[in-house]
């Protein structure tokens, strides 16, 4: 299992991500090519080596037309600067996002940054999150940090996400609405559970798209046990202190018993199941509430149709979620459904080792799911999202589209 550990020594912003995932490989140009399918112009990137208190960094920008990079501190407090008619609320960037060609997985964590940011935000100025609005600069910035965060993730082929106690700096800043205590209050509404400190600077050192982006995918906060490191990028950070690094460290690591597991038969890990009986609900709002799950992280979601007392049809829901989600999990069952009680449980899962190939077709990149067990190939998949949305845009029989996939992959054996 592939880990990403955040190393939050001197904080973390949006563009410290980017600048890291790409000193770990990310390529620029396959970040590039992946945010032109999102409908936004006006901005080139920009990156370069630079050095932080004598340690190498990747510096990421966003380039705006005029010329000038732009800091991405405080999107929501641009509207002093910017023609005020250029703004964009969440809920049409969040659209924007969901209608792209960008693939299922780098979809579903782009939502789920951009939703924490707009929840946030929402909740320190008394707004709903999908009025929140963007204005044209700091939307430009929020939608490419927190999609490209989202293309990085997915290119390294992350599986969880750990993160360190995080120094959130001290002292005060200043915006257009006056002077606000650090951490401002959308980020310390994101940090709240998370493990933070404040040392050696007197300064901000996590933004909110940086929180949000922790918000979002991190699992657990904590220190690393029982992996291996096999990659380390340093993402630099706009201010430059004399003495001390402002970069965040990623580490990207591997299961140190993955080896020795790779001839032992499929991986055993522990899950919750999670179980409520409904008999008064229609099928479109199960469905809902089987999408919200989804989208929040459940392994798996099923409705199975069962008799229920008196003779009345009803449902099962049977949730598989991850320990560390099973809270989430329950608050989203009841808020959504009409049950007023559930089960949950531990069970052990044997999973084969599964691995997403990227297969090029004569209509674009297709992703295939591979499963193997003792190293054999026992199935061979094509991502539906991927192909649908090539079936779509070409008008061409989803079966024939997943075809080309598969001899795609058969080729390159």
């Amino acid at each position: 299992m592939k880990t990403l550990y955040f190393d939050c020594f001197s904080g973390i912003s949006g563009d410290m991500t980017i600048g890291a995932l790409l000193d770990l490989g990310l390529s620029l140009d396959f970040l590039r090519e992946e945010l032109r399918k999102l409908p936004v112009e006006g901005y080139e990137l920009a990156a370069s080596r630079v050095v932080r208190a004598n340690i190498s960094a990747m510096k990421f920008d966003v380039v705006m037309g005029n010329g000038h990079g732009h800091d991405h501190h405080d999107h929501h407090h641009d509207g002093e600067h910017h023609d005020p008619h250029h703004h964009h609320k969440a809920s049409q960037i969040l659209a924007m996002i969901r209608n792209s060609s960008l693939n299922a997985n780098t979809k579903r964590l782009a939502e789920g940054i951009f939703t924490k940011l707009a929840i946030s935000e929402g909740r320190v100025h008394h707004i709903s999150p999908e009025e929140v609005e963007f204005h044209e600069v700091g939307a430009v910035d929020s939608i490419v940090d927190t999609v490209g965060a989202a293309i990085g993730f997915d290119a390294l082929g992350v599986e969880r996400f750990v993160c360190s106690p995080i120094n959130v700096g001290s002292g005060f800043i200043h915006c257009q609405h006056g002077i606000y205590p650090v951490p401002a209050p959308a980020t310390a509404d994101l940090l709240r559970h998370a493990t933070i400190y404040s040392r050696h600077a007197t300064t901000e050192l996590v933004t909110p798209t940086g929180a949000a982006i922790l918000a979002a995918v991190v699992g657990e906060f904590g220190l690393m046990e029982g992996v291996a490191v096999e990659q380390i990028g340093y993402g630099a950070g706009t201010k430059q202190f004399q003495d001390f690094p402002n970069c965040l460290r990623l580490m990207l690591c591997s299961d140190r018993q993955e080896e020795a597991r790779r001839h032992d038969p499929p991986a055993v890990d522990t899950i919750v199941v999670i179980e409520a009986n409904i008999d008064d609900m229609t099928p479109q709002n199960l469905a809902f509430v089987t999408e919200r799950l989804l989208e929040a992280g459940a392994l798996d979601v099923c409705a199975i149709p069962a008799l229920m007392k008196k003779g009345r049809p009803g449902h099962l829901l049977q949730v598989l979620t991850p320990p560390n989600r099973r809270e989430e999990m329950e608050t989203l069952i009841f808020r959504e459904t009409t049950t007023i009680g559930l089960r949950h449980y531990s069970a052990a899962r044997s999973v084969l080792e599964r691995e997403i190939v990227q297969v090029d077709t004569i209509h674009g990149k297709i992703g295939v799911k591979v499963s193997k067990r003792d190293g054999k190939v026992t199935s061979v998949t094509p991502e539906y999202e991927d192909c649908a949305s090539i079936a779509r845009k070409k008008n061409l029989p989803l079966k024939e589209v997943q075809a080309l996939a598969l001899q795609g992959y058969d080729s390159t054996r």
